[in-house]
């Protein structure tokens, strides 16, 4: 029969079994999410290579259907303020979405 430091050395060995068994699982439980994922994520990967191509491809149509009016300096520099103007405007959108909905002003109370 163990006295109480016996059972107290035993229920923190116990205790410190169970810790590590919980990490062990979550680590399995991880690793198998990322097992499946990791074809997921490469098929999104290369859907990105792919719009990312396309949307090239457009950039360069637009300049070569351009450039006959205005140029293929001027047509490139009209496509790319174009570009731009429309990345500023998704990034100054998504940091909107970001922050969250604008807060209700409080009503003051009198003092």
């Amino acid at each position: 029969m163990l006295g109480l430091g016996g059972l107290i050395t035993q229920l923190i060995e116990d205790a410190r079994s169970l810790a590590q068994a919980e990490v062990n699982l979550l680590k399995s439980k991880a690793f198998a999410i990322l097992r499946r994922s990791r074809t997921a994520i490469v098929l999104l990967l290369i859907a990105a290579c792919l719009a990312f191509a396309s949307v090239v491809a457009l950039m360069l149509g637009l300049v070569l259907a351009l450039a006959p009016l205005v140029g293929a300096a001027l047509a490139g520099l009209i496509l790319l303020a174009g570009g731009l103007a429309m990345a500023a405007f998704l990034g100054w959108l998504a940091i909107r979405l970001l922050a969250g909905p604008p807060r209700k002003p409080e009503p003051e109370t009198p003092a």
